[in-house]
């Protein structure tokens, strides 16, 4: 059977279905009703979605090895590549040096600002972020003696995230501006 064929079938089928008796009305005697489970695939998940999610997870991971200042984390790499991925190493490792930690985590409500598609097909995604450190904060190491010249507050943030040969969505690079920038 042609696609076609198939097609014109099951639009037969719902026209038939449809014309049926409404599904409040009781059934008629002697008749048993069975229905079958259809199994739909999940819907695709847009480039757009998995950008801002490696956006949200290179967050989680750079507040994770910042328990630690920990450059070296390996999932680091997983969400981050290239100018995003120096900056954040360099930055634990200085925190390293001066015997910092970082606790607690970033809120972040990233916004999709340009998506670049290139040929038909979505390889750049810019996003926008009024991130916010308020509860994510420098700390001496072994203790809760906070660093000097602590705050925290709301920052805006500029990212790029890329689609990698791999098939994975990675930040590129970012740019986080002071507090109170948005």
């Amino acid at each position: 059977m042609t696609t076609t064929a198939r097609v014109a079938t099951i639009i037969g089928l719902v026209a038939l279905t449809s014309c049926s008796a409404p599904s409040d009305a009781p059934p008629t005697p002697g008749t048993t009703s069975t229905s079958t489970a259809t199994s739909l695939a999940p819907l695709p998940v847009p480039p757009e979605r998995k950008a801002v999610d490696a956006y949200l997870a290179m967050w989680r991971e750079m507040a994770a090895a910042g328990e630690t200042s920990n450059a070296e984390a390996p999932r680091l790499a997983q969400h981050a590549t290239g100018d995003a991925l120096i900056v954040i190493k360099n930055s634990l490792a200085e925190d390293d040096r001066k015997g910092l930690v970082t606790k607690g985590s970033p809120r972040s409500d990233p916004q999709v600002t340009n998506v670049d598609r290139s040929g038909g097909v979505v390889t750049v995604v810019k996003i926008r972020d009024c991130g916010d450190d308020s509860a994510w904060l420098k700390y001496r190491k072994g203790t809760n003696e906070p660093a000097d010249g602590q705050g925290g507050g709301r920052r805006s943030i500029l990212a790029e995230v890329k689609a990698q040969p791999d098939g994975q969505w990675r930040v590129t690079r970012f740019a986080v501006q002071g507090v109170g920038s948005c």
